[in-house]
């Protein structure tokens, strides 16, 4: 059998075509951008965390922090960039923004349609990795990482020692314990 035909059997398979129907719209589009996207970014976390346990040159102390890091910042783009996708790629959002971004061109259902699944798409994927990816997910994961490695940490109050305690004197008897 010939490269051709094969290649030609394969693009006319009946999975083929569904996909390609399902890739007629706009969500399910925006969506498998999307996932592909943080399956990308799940990997290359996963990676790195591997790599710096590995990696002798780091400092065990150093080592630890940045893996755990890695490791929140892998979990955290995973759970944000999903949800800010999912909710862009939303169609009554969708559809919500495409009339009023593209309303001068609402009478025309081919370039309205063309306009909405691209800017479903686009919209998707900026938000997700630029919001989500580059915005929240160092906020939230630096967070995370520092109550981690701070949780044992005790902290101290200033308690009086009732025993000193004399009137208008309460400021000075204040001890750290």
């Amino acid at each position: 059998m010939k490269t051709s035909n094969l290649l030609s059997n394969i693009a006319n398979s009946k999975f083929m075509t569904n996909h390609i129907e399902k890739c007629k719209n706009p969500k399910f589009i925006a969506r498998t951008l999307l996932l592909t996207s943080v399956s990308k970014d799940v990997f290359a976390y996963g990676l790195r965390v591997k790599n710096t346990l590995e990696n002798d040159k780091i400092p065990e102390d150093k080592k630890k922090f940045s893996a755990h890091m890695d490791l929140a910042s892998g979990i955290i783009t995973a759970i944000v960039q999903t949800g800010v996708g999912f909710l862009m790629s939303n169609e009554n959002f969708q559809d919500s923004i495409s009339n009023k971004l593209f309303n001068s061109i609402k009478d025309n259902k081919r370039a309205f349609k063309a306009a909405k699944t691209s800017f479903s798409a686009i919209s998707t994927l900026v938000a997700a990795t630029l919001f989500a990816k580059r915005i929240l997910t160092p906020i939230i994961a630096n967070k995370i990482v520092y109550k981690l490695d701070h949780k044992n940490d005790v902290q101290k109050t200033p308690q009086i020692d009732p025993s000193k305690k004399t009137p208008g004197t309460a400021n000075k008897n204040m001890q750290l314990k």
